[in-house]
């Protein structure tokens, strides 16, 4: 089977696979449950679980909070389970730890009033861990031996440090204008947060040049920010590449224009830590790269720009946009806003 690069569009509903090679669309799964968020794929099923966070809007405006991932067959193409995670909701991230099959994912809601991480094991589809956060958990990173956790809770000011086997938060990590989607290092020495996090009652209006915009290094050894690395503009997600380099995504507004008007966003790419962190280079995105992944040889990085429905191919080992894939770039009249590419997985 040729890789392939599998794409939600979160106002369209519907899920895209696309021929790496070639950018060329092989199939289409349209009308999943609104409004379908992040993928996690587990190679050795050849099963894709797919969030779905919220009935409608993002974050800082949205319906109902969701109760449901959906478990998509990647040969068949089709919907072939959903699990329930009532009582808890909001659903957005999720990690898979292989060694004891279970499905972790993200909730922004249920837990002691607020969100943190549950543990559903895949062979019953159940809830057998809940762990709270103490805010509405956004985004998580888990350590390659599946037993530590580091949560993304946007504008609340903290980490969250979790010790997965013993269900419960070992520490915070004050970041006190908030972070967005993390990454984490090869041998998870290492755990990425962007930082700030938009205002939530302002969000996106922040400045293109914004001087405080970076990506935090904690050292998960001792739970302690050892680096600080400058970005360009608003940081929204870290990816870590097979190769250990960090990919940035970023936004831009033109804030001379009333609203803000949004720019073509920015992909940073910097060496790995035995390197110290050196910028290699800076791409160009269309608007908001909100989700960014790459294939396990590191030969190619994807970034997922939200709002223009798009996703840039980018060739890893020259450092350059390669294409451009469109794949929702049509407005629905029925929804407020428009985010045509959001979560990715690359399926092999």
């Amino acid at each position: 089977m040729p890789s392939t690069l599998a794409v939600v569009s979160q106002s369209g509903e519907s899920l895209s696979f696309y021929d790496i090679d070639s950018g060329e669309k092989t199939g289409h799964l349209p009308s999943l449950i609104a409004e379908p968020h992040e993928l996690c794929y587990d190679d050795r099923t050849g099963l894709l679980y797919v969030t779905h966070a919220y009935a409608h809007g993002w974050y800082v405006a949205h319906g109902e909070d969701g109760k449901t991932i959906s478990v998509i067959d990647c040969k068949q193409r089709k919907v072939v389970d959903t699990i329930d995670i009532s009582p808890y909701g909001g659903p957005h991230y999720a990690v898979l730890d292989t060694s004891r099959d279970i499905l972790y994912s993200s909730v922004e809601a249920g837990l002691d009033g607020r969100g943190g991480i549950i543990g559903i094991d895949l062979k019953t589809k159940k809830i057998i861990q809940a762990i709270p956060s103490g805010a509405k958990t956004h985004w998580f990173v888990m350590t390659p031996d599946d037993k530590k956790a580091y949560t993304c809770n946007k504008e609340a000011g903290f980490v969250s440090v979790m010790d997965l086997r013993k269900g419960r938060v070992t520490t915070r990590i004050d970041l006190p204008g908030g972070c967005e989607q993390p990454g984490i290092s090869k041998d998870g020495q290492y755990a990425y947060f962007p930082i700030p996090t938009p205002k939530a009652s302002n969000h996106w209006h922040s400045s293109v040049t914004d001087a405080e915009s970076a990506v935090i290094v904690i050292d998960t050894s001792t739970n302690n920010i050892t680096t600080t690395i400058p970005i360009p503009c608003s940081g929204l997600t870290v990816h870590v590449d097979s190769l250990d380099r960090l990919l940035v995504g970023q936004f831009r507004l033109d804030r001379t224009q009333t609203p803000p008007k949004h720019l073509s966003g920015k992909l940073s790419i910097f060496s790995g830590p035995d390197k110290d962190f050196i910028h290699l280079a800076t791409l160009d995105t269309d608007l908001a790269p909100l989700t960014v992944t790459s294939t396990p040889d590191g030969k190619h990085a994807f970034a997922a720009n939200i709002f223009s429905g798009t996703v840039t191919v980018v060739d890893m080992g020259k450092l350059e946009v390669e294409r451009t894939i469109e794949v929702d770039v049509v407005h629905r009249t029925d929804k407020s806003m428009h985010q045509g590419a959001h979560g990715m997985a690359v399926i092999a």
